[in-house]
């Protein structure tokens, strides 16, 4: 078949014209509609808000860890209300504010006008809430008034009927998607402390008491329970020097060690730091030690630290001084033996059944830290790896790799150097033999 010529080309080409004349405007006009979405127009105030807070986790991070973030007994707050699996408890958060609301001798209107002057700064406080809220305002007031009032009456005194599954709803107090805003704890306290003596003089203390953390002045800004844990996993904070004005985060180095197997046999010890705190890591260069605070490991250490970290992905003023920590021990820990290397030093204290589940705590965990590490945990990195890439501690690991894993290799390792000698003596003894025979 002949070629068109370029001339019809051009001409069919001219034809379009008028019909992508048609498109943009259509386009534009739908652009332009989505632009004055309220959605949009909302977007720059939501975003500058002091109290957003409270997130609801993407897609992809509930994809990695389906569990971790769903209530299993308690929904507080809108993004889980009304999930079917957590109904039966509904009625149990209607006692519990019917029983709070007598103790503190309160009427529902004082607590209902009290709440309301806070409406707007509560709404505020969460991400992406649905239209379900957003468009029926005392609905929302309603269910932070039961959920709040629950969570101060189980704060306060947990009820007979719930001591069972105290330590469940404890749990569910710790994830992201379940928070209240502390600013709703208050103001019920506030409003309670009116008419009877409350057990201590604000809501914060009351939740250092029970989550049994230190009060300390870095509590007061807070702005809910999540947060408050956060801070307590980081207390005392620890001045160590800031690296960021000499490391290339991009550096592997900074990012990546050896487990901890790896770094023993490069000559590195483990020690056991003298604080708690997170932050309480560093490398003593001179005498090759990884100084590391210990952390308890049970069955709902991921599901907390997992939460912790998602606050600290979505909020912009969280930090990732948890993540960063997370984040090194996913590196130390690879298998059975890190766990084991590390519990022998009093660093880790396992009390999810073996040492292998632990290591697949770890490994569950590094795969949700999708973010870099902060200035001192990079710092840390690199200086651990400048130790194990000098000459000597490479030949040491060599070594102890090579020839001290298991008896036989010792044995034969004695063995060969007990042989050297002796032909070295052999030697040493035909030589003066020689010289020496008169």
């Amino acid at each position: 078949m002949e070629k068109q010529p370029p001339l019809q080309v051009m001409v069919g080409r001219d034809d379009n014209i008028g019909d992508k004349a048609d498109m943009v405007v259509r386009v534009k006009g739908t652009l332009d509609q989505l632009l004055d979405s309220p959605a949009i127009l909302n977007m720059e105030a939501e975003q500058s808000s002091e109290l957003l807070s409270i997130y609801k986790i993407p897609f992809f991070m509930t994809q990695t860890h389906p569990k971790a973030y769903e209530p299993q007994v308690v929904s507080l707050g809108p993004y889980n209300h009304g999930k079917q699996h957590l109904s039966p408890m509904e009625l149990e958060k209607l006692k519990l504010f019917h029983s709070f609301k007598t103790r503190c001798l309160l009427d529902v209107e004082s607590i209902v006008r009290g709440v309301s002057t806070i409406l707007d700064e509560l709404m505020e406080s969460y991400d992406r809430l649905e239209e379900e809220w957003t468009q029926d305002p005392g609905k929302f007031l309603q269910l932070m008034i039961v959920d709040g009032c629950f969570m101060l009456g189980f704060l306060i005194s947990c009820p007979n009927s719930l001591i069972n599954v105290s330590p469940d709803i404890k749990q569910d107090m710790l994830l992201l998607e379940n928070q209240l805003p502390m600013l709703l704890l208050e103001k019920l306290y506030s409003i309670a402390g009116r008419n009877v003596q409350l057990p201590q003089q604000d809501p914060k203390k009351l939740v250092c008491k029970w989550l049994s953390i230190p009060q300390n002045e870095v509590m007061k800004d807070c702005l809910h329970i999540l947060e408050m844990y956060k801070e307590s996993l980081l207390y005392p904070p620890i001045d160590r020097r800031d690296w960021s004005a000499e490391l290339d985060h991009s550096d592997p180095e900074c990012q990546v060690i050896p487990p901890a197997t790896k770094l023993h046999e490069a000559g590195i010890k483990f020690k056991r730091s003298k604080t708690e705190s997170l932050r309480d890591v560093w490398f003593d260069t001179k005498r090759g030690v990884l100084w590391l605070p210990q952390l308890m490991v049970d069955d709902d250490t991921e599901s907390t630290m997992l939460n912790v970290m998602a606050f600290e992905k979505l909020h912009m003023k969280a930090g990732r001084k948890v993540t960063s920590f997370v984040i090194l021990m996913s590196n130390l820990i690879d298998d059975e033996r890190d766990v084991a290397v590390l519990a022998g030093e009093k660093i880790l204290a396992n009390a999810v059944g073996n040492d292998k589940e632990a290591a697949g705590l770890f490994s569950r965990l590094g795969s949700g830290a999708a973010m870099g590490l902060d200035s001192h945990m990079a710092g840390v990195h690199k200086m651990v790896n400048a130790h194990c890439n000098q000459p000597w501690n490479e030949r040491c690991a060599t070594l102890k790799h090579d020839y001290f894993q298991s008896p036989w290799t010792i044995i034969s390792l004695c063995a060969a150097i007990f042989g050297f000698i002796i032909l070295i003596l052999q030697a040493i003894y035909q030589f003066l033999d020689y010289y020496l025979k008169p």
